[in-house]
């Protein structure tokens, strides 16, 4: 492999998205949130101003929705339900899932470089341990949707990762395949590689800029360290 110049001169950290960057589990997202909507709908929620949010968005918007008619006591009890439904689905999914190309040497090397690998996902923790046991990946830390109060693309599962791993954030990158994986690692002060997935325009990055764009794990490997080291 060529050598390239990284973003980095010191390396604390690399984080990574799981579903879409290391792991392939075609999770049915357009279910899922057919499902929040519904769920919504049963609770008497206008889902109108929901259908353009992302799927734990819908389950937010839902909550504050019966927040604000007076009905705190049922808020607890619909986030549970939402939580079990997606739970379902993602491990179902999980359950096919299949490794990404180079993303477990990617790991290997980066870990013999002593960079410290973190995952940072909003999917649930029993299907994202099955997904890295069948890709064969063992990250320093694993940040799941059940770990934050807040998502991506907000920057508080980076920050708790960074912390974890007891990282810097000038000296840590942020790697994933969707625009909020970006938006989070931005928001948290990292270095940011969006992963360009073949079924992907060459533009899907455009708007948000991410430091770096990478078509393959082999890329995002390099644009993270230094092969002449």
């Amino acid at each position: 492999m060529n050598a390239m110049r990284p973003l980095l001169n010191e390396v604390d950290a690399a984080l990574f998205d799981l579903d879409g960057t290391l792991v392939e589990t075609n999770i049915n997202f357009p279910l899922m949130k057919r499902k929040m909507l519904e769920l919504a709908a049963e609770n008497g929620v206008d889902t109108s101003g929901l259908a353009l949010l992302d799927v734990l968005a819908v389950v937010e918007g839902t909550v504050n929705w019966l927040a604000s008619d007076g009905r705190d006591d049922e808020v607890d009890a619909l986030r549970e339900r939402a939580m079990v439904v997606l739970e379902e689905i993602e491990i179902e999914h999980a359950r096919g899932g299949t490794v990404i190309p180079y993303a477990s040497d990617m790991i290997e090397q980066l870990k013999s470089r002593n960079v410290k690998v973190g995952i940072v996902t909003r999917n649930c923790r029993k299907a994202s341990e099955h997904s890295i046991m069948i890709a064969g990946i063992e990250p320093d830390v694993l940040i799941c949707r059940e770990d934050a109060i807040h998502h991506k693309p907000h920057p508080d599962p980076v920050l708790i990762a960074l912390e974890s791993l007891d990282a810097r954030p000038q000296a840590s990158v942020m790697v994933g395949d969707h625009i909020m994986d970006i938006a989070s690692g931005k928001a948290a002060g990292v270095k940011t590689i969006g992963f360009l997935r073949d079924d992907r325009p060459p533009d899907f990055f455009s708007k948000i800029a991410p430091d770096f764009v990478a078509r393959s794990l082999r890329e995002v490997l390099g644009a993270i360290i230094n092969y002449n080291r």
